[in-house]
């Protein structure tokens, strides 16, 4: 079998991209990679998927994000192995060869229907115990050898299914250990597993399988005996679901094409109930005993136990995302009130009060004919690292690099007591510690540099655009328009504001007004240049 990688969605399996053994993979954002990732945390060229005559391995290209193999981030080179899970970006891939097939995780099956309106009674008398039960009796009373096999397999899968998903955190390779587990110890036809939403609740179809497949693929189940099961807190068993006097008649629509079903909760040691497992069998009465009801409960109060650690596991490392990403953005104080939840970052755009300030280098263009290109790389890492530390310590947040410059923001995407001041003090630090940053260069006989600073406040729309994952978060408004033009404007060591962002600031600093002056697309302003911040009572 050919290798292949499979870029993996919500859903599940997406994109199949075969890999042949003379060829170089290349994966990035720019649309001559041989497979284009259009992800916002991918790099150009991010990296590559070679086989060096024996084995595949996934070579990381210096991506700015990294390159990571089921969590470990690659150094350099990675071997590859059957199962593995590449993250580039946001990004997820599958790698598969002739040792691995995702068959068993995708199924016959493709759907869980479940219907509406259809009336279940209580469904409590489900587990009480019936004379002719041959569920777990004691050894002295069991004269039929082929039980005492039956209970020992039972007990065999019980066991191996533990040893299988002690250590799984992935949750769909999770979910498919325990679906064929069941299908290994359980006389079915078809089985699924239904999750709850995190966020709306709702049971969300996570794994279904069949060994049937065309009209039998779709797997109905009434919604009031759903319901039921999960609020009860108990399974529900029809050894002939044709005949059950349990149900109402009209509940026969869900019998189509099958005689016996079992539907377990999964519910974990605090009583919290994540979902459901159900499972049937098409053409057989009875097909499922007490015993075997006892075996997927117990089944079930293991897979409980390890989904729920599997979402937990999920949720600490989108914690750690989020705070990679948001560390680049915010201080680290800040980043910690996001991770912690008492921020949240709302999809759609919001109005917000902020105050926007730019900078950017003078004269940038000829430096960089005139420096060779890993001066200037390193010139401007330095130069950033002291403009984005000086942005956090004033609460701003970091909106975006814009070549030789940035963007930074107070007030979105959280508030800021007195954002205007903080981000003039802002600038004023920068415009210091600059002048100390060229006295080093000076020192060393390199070129001084110069910036320029602009900074408005208004109101302005702010969120996040596309994917909540790539958390593409934008401003639009005039605030921003203004800034920009009043940093093109400022001179070497200028700090130009605005009429608002003054007025804000009361008497706390000291600015000379310039002549009005023509800015492209606003029209003609007054800006005031920065001379000093004024000490104010108790410094």
């Amino acid at each position: 079998m050919t290798a292949r990688l499979i870029i993996m969605g919500p859903t599940g399996p997406g994109r199949e991209i075969d890999l042949h053994r003379g060829q170089t993979l290349s994966l990035g954002r720019h649309p001559n990679q041989t497979v284009q990732l259009l992800d916002r945390l991918c790099s150009k060229e991010h990296a590559v998927v070679k086989f060096d005559g024996s084995q595949w391995y996934v070579e990381d290209l210096g991506s700015r994000n990294g390159t990571y193999v089921n969590r470990n981030k690659v150094e350099k080179r990675h071997e590859l192995s059957g199962g593995d899970r590449l993250l580039i970006g946001n990004t997820e891939l599958l790698f598969v060869d002739e040792n691995y097939s995702i068959e068993p995780m995708i199924g016959a099956a493709t759907r869980v229907t479940i219907l509406p309106g259809i009336r279940a009674p209580n469904i409590s008398t489900a587990l009480q115990h019936r004379p002719d039960s041959d569920n777990y009796r004691p050894v002295s009373v069991i004269n039929d050898t082929s039980q005492l096999r039956k209970d020992y397999e039972r007990l065999r899968t019980a066991w191996k299914l533990q040893r299988d998903i002690a250590l799984e955190v992935d949750l769909d390779v999770l979910l498919s250990k325990i679906m064929n587990s069941l299908f290994e110890a359980m006389p079915c036809d078809r089985g699924a597993i239904l999750l709850r939403d995190e966020q709306t609740d709702e049971l969300v179809t996570r794994f279904v399988h069949s060994k049937q497949g065309g009209a039998h693929s779709e797997i109905r189940i009434s919604r009031t005996l759903i319901e039921q099961v999960l609020e009860q807190k108990v399974a529900f068993q029809s050894n002939d679901l044709t005949v059950d006097n349990r149900l109402d008649p009209s509940d026969s629509i869900i019998a189509t094409g099958v005689r016996s079903s079992l539907s377990v909760p999964l519910v974990t040691r605090t009583e919290r109930v994540l979902g459901i497992i159900h499972l049937d069998s098409l053409f057989s009465t009875h097909a499922f005993t007490e015993g075997d009801l006892e075996v997927v409960k117990g089944l079930a109060n293991q897979a409980a136990l390890a989904i729920e650690n599997s979402i937990l596991i999920a949720q600490r490392e989108e914690q750690l995302r989020v705070r990679e990403r948001f560390s680049r953005l915010l201080s680290p104080a800040l980043v910690e009130e996001l991770v912690s939840g008492k921020v949240e970052i709302a999809p759609g755009g919001q109005s917000h009060e902020t105050t926007v300030l730019f900078t950017d280098i003078r004269g940038f263009t000829s430096m960089s004919q005139r420096l060779e290109a890993e001066d200037i790389v390193r010139m401007l890492n330095e130069h950033f690292e002291s403009m984005v530390d000086i942005v956090f310590e004033f609460e701003g947040t970091l909106d975006k690099y814009l070549g030789d410059g940035l963007m930074a923001l107070w007030g979105v995407p959280l508030a800021v007591t007195d954002g205007p001041f903080k981000a003039v003090a802002a600038a004023v630090a920068m415009r210091d510690a600059l002048a100390e940053y060229n006295a080093h260069r000076l020192q060393n006989d390199l070129e001084a540099l110069n910036i320029g600073i602009g900074v408005d406040t208004g109101r302005l729309v702010a969120g996040y655009m596309g994917s909540s994952r790539t958390m593409n978060y934008t401003v639009i408004g005039p605030p921003v328009n203004l800034a920009s033009r009043l940093c093109g404007a400022a001179k070497a060591t200028q700090i130009l504001i605005s009429d608002n962002t003054l007025s804000a600031l009361g008497d706390r600093i000291t600015v000379e007004t310039l002549e009005e002056m023509e800015l492209k697309g606003i029209g003609r302003v007054a800006p005031h240049n920065v001379v000093s911040l004024k000490p104010q009572a108790g410094e």
